[in-house]
């Protein structure tokens, strides 16, 4: 978000208290923290502090937020709406922002607001849907083993973007993925392919690092952890893993279970240098190659995919994985 204007604290219009109200944002994640109040004196203190300062109305007094918990506010950036009546902390948050331990104070929904969620997620899945229908089938040699001759490659909107995608799929996607994965883990890992847009979002909102699987070498081992033989049902390779170091918690984000080989192979490599896999995480399942069933039978490890695609003669059907 651009700015358009820089005004002083004497143009902020505070109420009969002396107070305005202060939303407070995470930088990165761009997740709503908390809000407070503030006065003249909090704001300034904020500017000469580059921490969070408020006003608490219950106890009459000014405060910083983290002075008894630790948890404190670096502040990036302080925003004014377009009625100078409302301040906009952008923070660097040292811990979680709620007294009870959460990251946001956000952590409660209004009661009779799901009907609202659901009816966009019914706009989102027809949206979804309507992309792997249309989708177009390429035949590609089957190089995986004897089993078969051709591997039917979906050339759709989602995990290809041809042609790209709205950005409100896009966010939905990302949304979907994001609460239904833990939060408690080190790094976000996207496997080098057409999925990255997605697992760089996913990354984003839970204020990780993203790590990816390399297709090829940079010539240094000072980041590898190791590199693996793979094998998909019409390609074949060595990924190269950067930037995952041994003992770290991951969570996996790829665009497409079909066989499930990518994935074995690299959960394999990863369980042999102590990484630990919290989470997989799929766009799309490929129902007719079986790949999510082979994965959770031989690591016990769950595959949370988002849309399910299976095709009955030459059309295609798609569902909602969750």
């Amino acid at each position: 978000m651009k700015t358009k204007e820089i005004v002083g604290i004497e143009d902020l219009k505070f109420n009969k208290d002396n107070l305005v109200p202060v939303v407070v944002q995470d930088f990165v994640t761009e997740r709503v923290l908390m809000t407070a109040y503030a006065n003249k004196e909090a704001i300034n203190k904020t500017l000469e502090t580059g921490k969070g300062h408020f006003w608490s109305r219950s106890r009459r007094k000014l405060w910083m937020k983290g002075e008894t918990s630790g948890n404190c506010l670096k502040v990036i950036q302080i925003r004014i709406d377009c009625d100078n009546d409302t301040v906009l902390y952008l923070v660097e948050p040292n811990g979680p922002t709620c007294h009870t331990g959460n990251i946001s104070c956000f952590i409660k929904e209004l009661q009779g607001s799901q009907s609202l969620r659901k009816k966009y997620d019914a706009d989102i899945v027809s949206e979804i849907t309507s992309y792997y229908e249309k989708a177009k089938i390429v035949r590609r040699r089957w190089v995986k083993d004897g089993s078969r001759k051709t591997y039917e490659f979906i050339l759709n909107r989602i995990t290809e973007h041809v042609p790209p995608p709205s950005p409100r799929t896009l966010s939905w996607i990302a949304n979907e993925i994001d609460d239904s994965t833990s939060d408690e883990v080190d790094k976000v890992v996207v496997p080098e392919a057409l999925g990255l847009p997605i697992g760089t979002l996913i990354a984003q909102m839970k204020g990780k690092p993203m790590a990816i699987v390399r297709k090829r070498p940079f010539g240094t081992d000072e980041y590898l952890l190791d590199k693996v033989e793979y094998s998909s049902g019409y390609e074949k390779g060595k990924y190269y893993i950067y930037g995952v170091k041994t003992g770290e918690r991951i969570l996996i984000v790829d665009d497409t279970i079909s066989t499930g080989g990518t994935l074995i192979s690299l959960i394999n490599i990863f369980l042999k240098h102590d990484v630990k896999v919290v989470d997989v995480a799929c766009i799309m399942e490929k129902e007719m190659y079986r790949g999510k069933q082979k994965v959770q039978q031989k690591f016990g490890i769950q595959v949370k995919t988002l849309v399910k695609v299976r095709k009955n003669g030459k059309k295609m059907y798609c569902t909602l994985g969750r």
